[in-house]
């Protein structure tokens, strides 16, 4: 004992590690001792009890699985001693030869199912782990340990050596150690799921299924019917809908007992169609093993269906909260441009339904003006942001959005609706105020230049013309002389108020060009004439006085020029406008050449500008550039 004790010892100390626990060695060694000998005492009394299972190569499975590898020499030793002393001693056998069949079986199988630890530990039941365990464990396994089987029989000379015989034999072999591993080793692996606490309801439904499985083999042994031996795998199907997979298979191990042992006993539908109880034991043994495999994929992949589901809620959820703790409208569109899915942060700020919804009903909560900018919805993978657009909000406002999205292989797009309101907001601000005259509130030349060549692009989509006036207070410089500057500011505003109150902003744009100058553009106007009359006739309407004026009061001078778009000699928005400023600015001279008050007309002759008062300043020449500045100066 010492000697031994010194060995074990050894061994233990070349490997670290490789010595189990002493209580898992010695409890799983006397399950397995237990087992071999209680199938090897019936063998001796009846040759063919070897045909029903061999229940010892599970515990032996898995000890393997659920132990380190370091420690399956001392398992497989202890094993070896424990399956072949009793027997000699007792039994007067010689299962050296079996047992090498068995453990070829056991290692195989534990080798390839061992990585899978998650399986092993029964934190996953994925339908893979479950096809691996049928196809090396229950099927590969026995078929490459059969051979040997067969070798230890013949050894033994328990069987004859023709090949009717052979075959027969090898059959038995293989079906003994397929069902012992197919049933027990599932059992065992989950055992945990036994120990825990059940709920009453749980109980009383497996209790209430095996009442059923019971009945329905008692009704298939006495009645030798085939439909109700099929039909007890009803109650395993109904208990793993309801319970899980480890319930099913303490189900399925029940029914399998009751057939396989009511065939032993010569009762059912195998041993009343065949002669011999051997035959009748495989043919049991194929169906179970059959409806196992059946029931065991069913498991897997509703188990697989539950962890996706499970898996999509957790996604879901960490989705919403994303959107919630970013403030982000997160949404997930398919290659259609339908919006499949939305966190709920885009439930509580947009003016969406709860449900999918198509690409023109999310078109339709988008500006009308940014609608055509989102037709390609979801634009494309290119990194960055979208252009911002506008977007309908639960309280009927319009929100600045812009979209950051990335396309999966399969046609999805996740994007996310970044609120970029307040930075619109801002960014309008300062744009207003880098392109408005602080003095008058109208667009300075920069916001005139801006905002014309949209008016222009808008006429050039109608076909209108666009017409440009060019308002210039007369005298202004001896008004400012006479009643001083503070006057002429507020003249300025006055006039200014005038413009503002006529102004359209769609179609037309009134701006401070600099000075007593004014510029207006607009587009849509067939007779800009008659607008320019009544402009400076509400201009003399507010009866300002002027000392420096001939009628008394404040007048102005109107320069008006007018092109189609196909009329300019550029196409560019800016350079067309400037183009039509400058046939403007050319009308003003010619009007204040005439004595001031007075309106003047640009007109396009075989595309050439015939001005009234062209004489006073050489062709080509800017207004201002033929006297030196303003036109007072």
């Amino acid at each position: 004992m010492d000697i031994g004790t010194h060995r074990w010892g050894r061994l233990s100390l070349r490997v670290p590690g490789a010595m189990p626990p002493w209580p898992r060695l010695v409890g799983w060694t006397l399950a397995v001792g237990a087992l071999c000998f209680l199938v090897r005492s019936l063998v001796y009394l009846d040759s063919w009890s070897y045909a029903m299972v061999w229940p010892a190569v599970a515990p032996q499975l898995v000890a393997l699985l659920t132990s380190p590898r370091r420690q399956w020499p001392v398992y497989l030793a202890s094993f070896a001693a424990i399956q072949i002393v009793p027997a000699r001693l007792f039994l007067d056998m010689s299962p050296e030869v079996g047992v090498v069949s068995t453990m070829t079986a056991v290692v195989f199988a534990a080798t390839v199912l061992h990585r899978d630890r998650e399986w092993v530990t029964g934190r996953s039941d994925s339908l893979r782990s479950w096809q691996r365990f049928l196809l090396y464990g229950v099927f590969v396994a026995p078929l490459l340990a059969s051979p040997i089987g067969i070798a230890s029989l013949v050894w033994n000379g328990e069987i004859a050596t023709d090949p009717r015989s052979l075959v027969y034999a090898a059959m038995a072999w293989y079906l003994t150690e397929a069902v012992g591993i197919a049933f027990l080793v599932p059992l065992m692996l989950r055992w945990q799921h036994y120990r825990r606490r059940h709920s009453w309801r749980e109980v009383l439904w497996f209790t209430m299924m095996t009442a059923l499985t019971v009945g329905l083999c008692a009704a298939s042994a006495t009645k030798s019917s085939f439909v109700l031996v099929f039909l007890t795998a009803l109650p395993a199907l109904l208990v793993l809908i309801r319970s899980g997979i480890a319930a099913a298979f303490a189900e399925m191990a029940v029914g399998s007992a009751l057939v396989l042992g009511s065939t032993f006993a010569g009762y059912g539908p195998f041993a009343a169609s065949l002669e011999e109880p051997g035959q009748a034991m495989i043919s049991a043994q194929v169906f179970v093993l059959g409806a196992f495999t059946m029931v065991v994929m069913v498991a897997a992949a509703l188990e697989d269906r539950m962890r996706l589901a499970a898996l999509e809620d957790a996604s879901h959820k960490a989705y919403e909260l994303i959107a919630e703790l970013t403030g982000d409208v997160v949404i997930v569109v398919d290659k259609e441009g339908n919006v499949l899915h939305r966190a709920s942060h885009g439930y509580e700020i947009l003016d969406l339904p709860g449900s999918p919804i198509t690409k023109s009903q999310w078109l339709e909560q988008v500006h009308p003006d940014d609608r055509a900018a989102r037709r390609h919805f979801p634009e494309s993978t290119q990194p960055g942001p979208s252009e911002p657009f506008r977007v309908r909000r639960q309280d009927g406002t319009w929100g600045w959005y812009v979209v950051h999205s990335r396309r999966t292989p399969e046609g999805l797009t996740a994007a996310i609706m970044r609120d970029v309101t307040l930075e619109r907001e801002v960014q309008d601000s300062l744009t207003d105020m880098a392109n408005t005259d602080p003095l008058t509130g109208l667009a300075n030349r920069r916001g005139l230049s801006h905002k014309a060549a949209r008016i222009w692009t808008r006429a050039h989509e109608t076909g209108e013309p666009v017409s440009a006036l060019f308002v210039d207070i007369d005298h202004f410089k001896s008004f400012n002389d006479v009643y001083g500057h503070q006057a002429g500011d507020e003249c300025l505003r006055r006039v200014a108020g005038v413009l503002r109150q006529l102004a359209d902003p769609r179609s037309w744009l009134a701006a401070r060009y600099g000075g007593e100058e004014f510029a207006v553009v607009l587009s849509g106007r067939e007779d800009p004439r008659r607008l320019a009359s009544g402009l400076a006739a509400a201009i003399r309407d507010l009866e300002i006085p002027h000392l420096g004026s001939d009628s008394g009061y404040l007048t102005v001078s109107i320069g008006v020029a007018t092109l189609r778009p196909w009329q300019a000699s550029r196409s560019d928005p800016d350079a067309a406008v400037g183009e039509l400023l400058d046939r403007a600015d050319k009308a003003l001279y010619a009007a204040k050449s005439q004595g001031r008050n007075a309106i003047a007309l640009s007109r396009d002759d075989r595309a050439e500008a015939v001005l009234l008062g062209e004489q006073v300043h050489h062709p080509g020449e800017y207004a201002r550039e033929a006297v030196g500045g303003g036109h007072d100066e």
